[in-house]
């Protein structure tokens, strides 16, 4: 019997000495991962910098994008009314049988009727011809190439070139592309721009249909 109880104090004895020497060592994965990875597991400040920089500049590129391709819209949306406004005074000139004309400055442009009774030049009555204010940036350029059908001559009220007397007063709105009753009109290039997008051009050659297009485009055709 004291051989069998000095035996269980030895076994007793040694595993508190492993159980010792356990909790001394501790497990070996956790040291490894304390070691591989920070303590909490995140982000450092730099990483989380770097992302979020990177996230600013993604979406700055968007909204310069998207703000370009609006100005780009307005400006065609611009260009493309001017040119379907255009036909329109040819097809009221041609079934009235009356001489029109379209003024163009720089920030504004409009129709006018020649009354032949006194000589002058009026504003067209319908509101579709009223004048149109350009919208904030755009900017409206004119080059005629004189009308081969008729003089300008023929008509009172002459303008003084392309673009000129744009102080606001409407007196001084003459027309410098005349829309004939015979559906002929002054050959022009109306250029449509706004900064930092491609211009456009509305032209025509006085027979054909006016049309808008970019002015890349329009330089390809010529």
């Amino acid at each position: 019997m004291p051989t069998a109880r000095r035996a269980a104090k030895a076994r007793q004895q040694t595993s508190t000495i492993a159980t010792f020497d356990d909790r001394q060592r501790g497990p070996v994965t956790p040291r490894l991962s304390r070691r591989l990875f920070p303590a909490n597991g995140g982000f450092t400040f730099i990483e989380i910098f770097v992302v979020l920089a990177i996230i600013g500049v993604l979406a700055g590129a968007v909204v310069l994008h998207s703000i370009g391709a609006d100005r780009d819209r307005h400006l065609a949306t611009e260009a493309e009314r001017l040119a379907a406004l255009i036909e329109l005074a040819r097809g009221e000139a041609l079934g009235r049988n009356e001489s029109w004309g379209l003024f163009v400055k720089r920030t504004r442009y409009g129709f006018k009727v020649y009354n032949e009774l006194d000589g002058t030049w009026e504003a067209a009555l319908k509101h579709t011809f009223r004048t149109r204010e350009a919208p904030q940036d755009v900017e409206f350029s004119l080059e005629v190439h004189g009308l081969a059908a008729v003089s300008t001559d023929a008509l009172s009220g002459q303008p003084e070139g392309p673009n000129a007397d744009d102080d606001g007063d409407s007196n001084a709105d003459l027309p410098e592309v005349l829309i004939l009753a015979s559906g002929e009109q002054t050959p022009f290039v109306i250029g449509v721009s706004t900064p930092g997008s491609p211009s456009w051009r509305v032209q025509s050659d006085g027979i054909s249909r006016t049309r808008a297009s970019p002015a890349a485009e329009s330089d390809e055709l010529t």
